[in-house]
């Protein structure tokens, strides 16, 4: 089940801070390829017309963590490329 399709125990509180903590931990587990698919999920359901505001709220923050979780593995791939000494290809 993606995070966009899940049920949260309580929806309205998914903004407090606790919840917020708690799915960072859960999002940073993913790896790239499993974060870009719950951006597409997100992506999909806020296209729903019949979206709560609610809703927007809470995918906007998962958006948010999936997002910024992305650019932290990249910019991590980007260094250990950098860091590879050119003597050790050949």
């Amino acid at each position: 089940m993606s995070f966009a399709d899940q049920g949260t125990r309580n929806d309205l509180s998914m903004t407090n801070k606790k919840n917020i903590e708690i799915l960072k931990k859960d999002i940073n587990k993913l790896s790239y390829e499993e974060s870009i698919s719950e951006l597409e999920a997100i992506l999909i359901n806020v296209q729903d017309e019949n979206i709560s505001l609610d809703k927007i709220q809470i995918n906007y923050i998962k958006g948010h963590l999936l997002l910024k979780h992305c650019e932290e593995l990249l910019e991590f791939v980007e260094q250990e490329i950098n860091e590879i000494n050119p003597e050790f290809l050949k």
